[in-house]
């Protein structure tokens, strides 16, 4: 089982867009709001294009869940929350990963990234491989992420589609506390807004 690793797509679906949307309302639900925006951008790397989802994903679990698990500093004991997405438009492919990250690890946090990017697809990175920024608007954020869905259900969202190149393997994903079961366990309601733009388009 490769667990999706030679999947290949062109968009975002309505399921893994609608699973984004509702783990950012989760996130804020269980007082880890998403808070960081780091983009890495593998093609600044040696790492093949058709590599970089594996890669990130066990950037994930081999090393960012492990920092974070065992750091003295996590007092809360907050566990690793997120939610991720790539793109492969104009030739660049990249990864939007919305992270929780505690109040007093943030700047470690910023430090530490490029070296499990180095750790996971070897020690030749580019200059601007990494960017990270605070995040101060999740939705409107969140919207900018899922531009490479579905374009049916894009304008459904209120989301302006732009087409985002075909990625092979995962192309979104998020932390287990945010997922399905987390929400069936925390019994999660969707939000209906009035207009019902996102009703119908978010209820999974």
């Amino acid at each position: 089982m490769n667990n999706g690793r030679n999947r290949q797509s062109m968009q975002i679906g309505r399921k893994p867009a609608a699973n984004l949307h509702h783990a950012t309302r989760l996130a804020e639900r269980i007082g880890q709001p998403l808070n960081q925006f780091i983009t890495i951008n593998y093609t600044k790397t040696a790492c093949r294009p058709e590599d970089a989802s594996a890669r990130f994903r066990l950037l994930l679990a081999s090393w960012f869940a492990r920092w974070l698990r065992r750091h003295p500093r996590n007092r809360k004991a907050c566990q690793p929350t997120y939610v991720w997405v790539f793109e492969a438009a104009g030739g660049q492919t990249a990864v939007h990963w919305l992270v929780h990250i505690p109040r007093g690890l943030i700047r470690e946090f910023w430090g530490m990234v490029p070296q499990w990017v180095k750790a996971t697809v070897g020690p030749d990175i580019e200059s601007g491989t990494v960017k990270h920024r605070r995040i101060h608007n999740v939705t409107g954020l969140k919207r900018y992420v899922l531009k490479g869905m579905d374009p049916h259900f894009a304008r459904a969202w209120q989301i302006r589609p732009s087409p985002q190149g075909m990625i092979v393997g995962k192309r979104s994903g998020f932390s287990r506390n945010l997922g399905p079961a987390a929400r069936k366990g925390m019994n999660y309601r969707p939000q209906r807004r009035q207009s019902g733009q996102w009703a119908a388009a978010t209820t999974v």
